[in-house]
């Protein structure tokens, strides 16, 4: 029996314009607490985006943000996994090098509360604020905890779209540390953090919390950062603009991102409980 309800967000149940339903959306949640079923977002955006993006439902949703390196029940934080300030410099460092900054386009430090980057360009900035509604520029690495007392929780990379996404993951997995991860999010954007920080983390953490097993769990997504929240339960679906090796594992909806596949999915199953 469902109790618990998990969507990647951009290309899965926000449509190509970042919108969704809300119409539906209100239906879907209704039904939630009608039938004692959670519902929560897992993104590799921040957990104050996510909250813009579903600010008049803020306190009835659950939040997996920046790939599971944070977890929120409504507005309150159950779990993050923090970077020591010698991490991040060592990190930084290597992601200086001119083997990887010639194929990006910015560089960011993501804390809990905010995100900072090195840099006055205005391009950049536009850019970063696609993805990041609370944004500092800064100008030393020092100044991410002196100035703004903040948890760092990883960096990200925007890709410059000169080599392949995967050819950019792959070449920055293989300078970061062994104790680290890439995870590509789509738009050539990718997350770097801890290597034991991943969606399906975030899921266990909320099927621990709200006691929920993997078989009361539907998860769906459509990329390689949800691969392993997806393979954690069989109740899991895919989009139709998945990539291809993607869709000999899992279900793939009937309905596209630009069709509200997720939330008629989701609407279906819960009138059906």
């Amino acid at each position: 029996m469902t109790k618990l309800i998990v969507t990647d967000m951009d290309g899965t149940f926000l449509n190509d314009h970042h919108n969704f339903d809300t119409k539906m959306f209100e239906a879907i949640l209704e039904l939630c607490q009608k039938k004692n079923v959670q519902f929560a977002v897992a993104s590799g955006s921040q957990y104050m985006r996510l909250v813009k993006q579903f600010e008049k439902y803020q306190t009835r949703i659950n939040y997996i943000c920046q790939n599971g390196a944070s977890v929120y029940i409504g507005n309150r934080l159950l779990y993050s996994e923090k970077l020591t300030h010698g991490e991040l410099k060592s990190l930084d460092k290597v992601l200086s090098e001119q083997i990887v900054t010639t194929h990006l386009k910015q560089k960011l430090y993501l804390g809990q509360d905010g995100a900072y980057f090195l840099s006055h360009n205005g391009e950049a900035l536009v850019e970063a604020n696609k993805y990041f509604p609370l944004l500092h520029v800064i100008g030393k690495i020092n100044d991410i905890e002196e100035l703004y007392n903040d948890n760092v929780l990883g960096m990200a990379v925007i890709g410059n779209g000169s080599i392949t996404n995967k050819t950019l993951s792959r070449m920055i997995q293989n300078i970061i540390p062994n104790s680290f991860s890439c995870l590509g999010s789509g738009f050539d954007f990718y997350l770097i953090q801890h290597d034991n920080v991943d969606k399906v983390v975030g899921v266990k953490n909320l099927q621990e919390y709200f006691n929920v097993s993997p078989d009361d769990t539907i998860v769906f997504g459509n990329n390689y950062n949800d691969l392993k929240m997806l393979e954690s339960t069989s109740h899991s679906f895919i989009m139709s603009n998945s990539p291809d090796d993607m869709k000999s594992m899992f279900n793939i909806l009937d309905f596209s991102n630009n069709q509200n596949g997720v939330q008629k999915k989701i609407l279906s199953y819960l009138e059906n409980l």
